[in-house]
């Protein structure tokens, strides 16, 4: 299938929707000769196939491929795996381009692999194709995120910014506080009604922490803060908005494809925290609430909806991750 140049698209759109239904991408195993794919370019009007090996996408042939190749008629008699553009990576349909982006970020792979659940191929598309599509789309949105605090202290000289930024910021662990998230999601209510983003609210706070600072005293329990802020800040992106909301609580602000990748992302940081070494060899586990963020919504509204979530986490046992999707 090739690639729909002006198909309009935003971090949610999922990665299938790039590719047009004209025709599908055709496939050779990896041991055929190079001969026989040059016959099916020559034939039809494509300029890429999948490599595969036991229905499994190992790599691709494009049409420069093929004709760096044929430069020399010897190579027409070896296997086409020889010639292969690698590495490669496969995502399904049904993922954002925002989470393909995301995983695209740190891989050494530059080309991808995109076919439907059902494992059936959909088309292929490299990194810089991919960005290049998006830019003139994504670029406005991303430029709106990153500019949201920046375009406030760009009205004020450098000491009432600094101010500014005092305000925004937890004093003790260095993340956001409740004013940045009250900023950030109204922002990001307005962006999603304009652009069909997906937002999530995490709620999560650390369990029996009172018993902690009776026990260890407060500066272990300000350690534990800190070392905990910590933990999280790598486990989610730069794009997440991390705050502190009070105490012993926090709560994040995710933009995501759906519910399931965000309880996976809340599981994985529930599992860090617990199986973490604080100081002291202090043990320490965390419950967590999670709620959809919905045009209209208010951030009272969605607070009252994580937390809800969050008792039910501590009623069900404690240290573990309960949601309220609307």
């Amino acid at each position: 299938m090739k690639i729909t140049e002006a198909q309009a698209v935003n971090h949610s759109t999922p990665i299938g929707n790039l590719f047009s239904h004209e025709r599908v991408i055709s496939t050779f195993e990896s041991d055929v000769l190079l001969e026989e794919v040059l016959n099916h370019f020559s034939t039809y009007s494509t300029d890429v196939v999948i490599i595969v090996d036991q229905a499994l996408s190992i790599g691709i042939l494009t049409l420069k491929d093929m004709i760096r190749a044929i430069n020399d008629s010897n190579n027409l008699s070896r296997p086409v795996k020889e010639f292969m553009t690698a590495p490669l990576h496969t995502f399904y349909s049904n993922m954002s381009i925002a989470d393909v982006l995301d995983t695209m970020n740190d891989a050494r792979y530059e080309k991808i692999v995109v076919t439907h659940d059902t494992d059936e191929l959909v088309g292929v598309i490299d990194r810089r194709h991919l960005l290049a599509l998006c830019y003139t789309q994504l670029t406005p949105l991303i430029k709106h995120e990153y500019n949201m605090i920046q375009s406030m202290m760009g009205l004020v000289g450098e000491g009432e910014r600094k101010l500014l930024k005092m305000a925004t910021t937890d004093t003790l662990t260095g993340i956001g506080n409740r004013r940045l998230l009250e900023e950030v999601f109204n922002a990001h209510q307005h962006l999603g009604e304009r652009y069909g983003i997906n937002v999530y609210l995490l709620m999560f706070d650390i369990d029996d922490f009172k018993s902690i600072n009776d026990t260890y005293g407060h500066n272990i329990g300000d350690a534990v803060l800190k070392t905990l802020t910590e933990i999280v800040s790598k486990s989610i992106r730069k794009s997440d908005i991390f705050i502190r909301w009070g105490g012993e609580e926090f709560a994040i602000l995710l933009r995501n494809s759906d519910s399931i990748n965000v309880l996976k992302i809340a599981e994985q940081i529930r599992a860090r925290i617990e199986t973490h070494c604080f100081e002291k060899n202090v043990h320490v586990t965390c419950s967590f609430g999670l709620t959809s963020v919905n045009i209209g919504d208010t951030l009272e509204g969605v607070i009252e909806r994580a937390d809800q979530a969050l008792y039910q986490a501590k009623k069900d046992g404690k240290n573990t991750v309960r949601a309220e999707i609307v």
